[in-house]
């Protein structure tokens, strides 16, 4: 790759290049602050936090820094390689942010091409049924369906994998965090089954409608065991099958399905039928260089996205993101492996041990993933920095006390505390800032908590001590 001309028009660049000078601007930064320890600094904060950490282990890793000083404030084990779960999605939603921009959009596009309606995916996470609805009014609205004979989907943004390393395909119901990843994606790629009866009949009803889900009613009126419904892969299509006793009051349950590409192909079909249009088939393909655009769909800016991942720990938008993430950096399809890259290289950018990171997709959903907390707080330092894009990622984390995954923690809180919890087998994690009511001091913190036996409720009331503690220290100040 070539770099970019001295003084050549950022939106000349092409996207490898601009990727390329962001990191170096990201690595300016992260260079101008430097990081140093501050011993000086109140000492009772020292001893409260040292008291609290005393027993906790080995597996244990604690690191908090004065994010606009650069001074570390307390540090235990701050460089050791843990397991961060999906605290993970900081450092990818970060990296985006910094790498892609804030107000970064992906584009859907409808084009024609011969007989074919094309349908072109671009990696969107937020994709949902009203987005088909307005690509499919524009195609009617000009005109674009005469002699069309098929709808084709395009799905080359990515690599062919749908599932990312870490994600295990184990025979139970088809649980919505373990969906799979696409360059043309629908509804994060799950479907909502309600079930319910008149007390003679079951009905069941699957949101959004795509002739790639088929539905298996097993289920009977009122009684019998705990209903279930589970998704599985059979033959390229998802079934969904119902069992056990259905009740009067309607049960809805989120499950994965299977092909996201035909999944989504199959509901745009739908949906131009359903305005009018021809009841088309879809097929796998790709729209050649003399389509003509018919419709384009722009999603969101990445900011807002972002905050199904943050605030609700939405495995499937960091695994888009962290591929656009590889695909933008590297100018090929997608990938695991360039979204790793792409991960590691800002990890160096942001002033951290490469040694330190050891990241296996983009969710922290994996039982390899390691990070150091010090690294994190590095990387959430970016955050502070004046007119920095890293600083949208802060209304889109969790609030202690307020919205997503924080809310029944740290009420004291509320207003103060932003941050990511991380959870899965033996790992829970909290990484965040917590600042003045003012928001003009504010301090970065993480702890990585990993142990076999790991109790839960404990470790979290350790975490939400330690958050507590930096409040106070912040108010003594």
């Amino acid at each position: 790759m070539p770099p970019p001309r001295p003084g050549a028009p950022f939106a000349a660049l092409t996207w490898p290049q601009r990727v390329a000078a962001r990191l170096a601007d990201v690595s300016a930064r992260a260079q101008a602050r430097g990081w140093t320890a501050d011993p000086a600094d109140d000492p009772s904060l020292r001893r409260k936090l040292v008291k609290l950490v005393r027993r906790a282990g080995p597996g244990v890793a604690v690191h908090v820094a004065d994010l606009d000083e650069g001074t570390w404030l307390f540090d235990q084990n701050g460089a050791a390689r843990l397991n961060p779960a999906s605290n993970q999605k900081v450092l990818t939603a970060i990296a985006a942010l910094e790498l892609l921009g804030p107000d970064y959009r992906f584009e859907t596009r409808v084009v024609r091409d011969g007989d074919a309606l094309v349908l072109i995916g671009d990696g969107d996470p937020s994709l949902q049924l009203q987005g088909l609805h307005a690509l499919a009014s524009k195609a009617l609205a000009a005109e674009a369906l005469a002699g069309v004979r098929r709808i084709v989907i395009d799905e080359r943004a990515f690599s062919p994998e749908r599932f990312g390393p870490g994600y295990e395909e184990p025979p139970g119901p088809g649980p919505s965090y373990l969906a799979p990843s696409g360059a043309l994606s629908l509804s994060f790629n799950t479907v909502e089954t309600t079930v319910r009866t008149d007390g003679m009949t079951v009905h069941v009803e699957v949101t959004p409608a795509s002739e790639h889900v088929t539905v298996v009613n097993k289920a009977r009126p009122l009684r019998g065991r705990a209903l279930e419904v589970t998704s599985t892969c059979e033959a390229g299509r998802t079934v969904l099958t119902v069992t056990g006793a259905a009740k009067r009051k309607p049960v809805t349950v989120r499950r994965r399905i299977c092909d996201p590409g035909k999944f989504a192909g199959e509901a745009f079909a739908a949906v131009l039928h359903e305005l009018g249009g021809p009841l088309l088939p879809v097929e796998s393909g790709a729209a050649s260089a003399h389509a003509r655009e018919v419709a384009t769909l722009v999603s969101p800016p990445l900011s807002q996205i972002l905050a199904s991942a943050l605030k609700y720990s939405n495995n499937f938008t960091s695994e888009q993101v962290v591929r656009t993430l590889g695909r933008r950096m590297s100018g090929e399809p997608g990938s695991w492996d360039n979204g790793r890259a792409a991960l590691q290289a800002f990890w160096r950018a942001a002033g951290n041990d490469p040694r330190e990171l050891q990241p296996e997709n983009g969710s922290g959903l994996s039982l390899r993933g390691r990070v150091s907390a010090r690294g994190l707080v590095r990387v959430l330092a970016l955050a502070r920095d004046e007119g920095a894009a890293a600083a949208s990622i802060v209304p889109a984390l969790a609030g202690a006390g307020g919205e997503g995954t924080l809310r029944l923690r740290m009420p004291n809180g509320r207003g103060r505390v932003r941050g990511k919890t991380g959870t899965i087998g033996g790992v829970s994690a909290l990484s965040g800032i917590a600042a003045t009511p003012d928001g003009r001091r504010a301090l970065g913190f993480s702890v990585l908590i990993n142990g076999k036996n790991l109790a839960m409720p404990r470790s979290r009331r350790l975490q939400d001590r330690i958050v507590l503690a930096l409040l106070d220290h912040l108010d003594a100040g």
